[in-house]
């Protein structure tokens, strides 16, 4: 305990007890009173009853306990920090005591501060992450029109001629399909600077299978932060999705950029080779196992 002018300060079982008592209002001397009902009352006026922290918010409860002037003037605000009302049964919130309204918020502080003789505030301070362990998730979406030769099915685009009196001719289709690109982003709440993580994997894609989804068909974006602390950074991992993977592919085409039918029907898309007569597959980022880099994304 220590102790100034006017002042005392405890700390019982992680509850930090700060009772200013002005002699004038709550002098030490005088005698206990009998007992009386203990009543509490929530001041629901408080100015800022909600407050932004570096890891989440804080609210703050205010309570006003009456009746405890049969203690000594050193116990009253221990017990005004456990104390129940008389008539209501109502308790003053205990460490770990979740919000009424908001239940993932739990009391992380408790303080008594003495009003007068027989009166003290209890506040309650309770605290909850804005972004919770498990992550946030976010996607969007777009469709855009790319270049392909296939169809639905994978099949070769082929459109034939046959002039009057002629031979047929043939030649592979260039259709444009809208394709899906969309971004998938994961927020948290994290130590880990973003720097870091942004230097290590951006601009990698999944080496491997990753939540269900080929290998190659996501790239990781820079990852984003904010801090105000130093120590807790609110982080964004994003990545891109491409259906047909990232890597792109390279074909021999004729003078009037139409591509030879033999060289289109041995395209393999599925990566399983890499190149053939006359077109090439290309892997443009370093592949990265997404599952090792970032195993709290689940």
């Amino acid at each position: 305990m220590s102790s100034r002018t006017g002042e005392h300060a405890w700390v019982v079982r992680g509850t930090t007890l700060n009772a200013f008592c002005a002699a004038a209002h709550c002098p030490l001397a005088s005698p206990y009173s009998p007992s009386m009902p203990i009543a509490i009352k929530e001041d629901l006026l408080l100015e800022n009853p909600v407050v932004w922290t570096p890891t989440g918010y804080s609210i703050i409860r205010k309570f006003q306990i009456t009746g405890l002037s049969e203690y000594s003037p050193t116990l009253r605000p221990i017990m005004a920090v456990g104390a129940t009302d008389s008539t209501t049964g109502f308790t003053i919130p205990a460490i770990g005591t979740p919000h009424p309204d908001r239940p993932d918020a739990v009391v992380r502080q408790v303080q008594a501060i003495c009003n007068g003789y027989d009166c003290f505030d209890a506040v309650c301070r309770y605290e909850w992450e804005l972004l919770p362990s498990a992550y946030l998730k976010s996607f969007t979406g777009n469709l855009e029109q790319t270049r392909h030769h296939y169809d639905v099915n994978d099949a070769l685009a082929l459109v034939t001629y046959t002039p009057t009196g002629g031979t047929a001719q043939t030649q592979v289709a260039e259709l444009m399909p809208l394709r899906l690109r969309a971004t998938l982003s994961f927020h948290f709440l994290q130590t880990q600077d973003p720097e870091a993580a942004t230097l290590a994997y951006a601009g990698s894609v999944n080496s491997a299978a990753w939540r269900g989804f080929p290998a190659r068909t996501w790239l990781c974006l820079p990852i984003e932060g904010t801090t105000v602390d130093g120590v807790w950074y609110r982080n964004v991992y994003r990545f891109a999705y491409n259906p047909n993977t990232w890597d792109q592919y390279v074909v021999f085409r004729n003078v009037d950029h139409t591509i030879p039918p033999d060289i289109a029907a041995t395209i393999v898309t599925d990566g399983s080779v890499m190149s053939g007569n006359g077109w090439g597959r290309f892997e443009l980022y370093p592949a990265v196992d997404f599952s090792t880099a970032f195993p709290f994304i689940t």
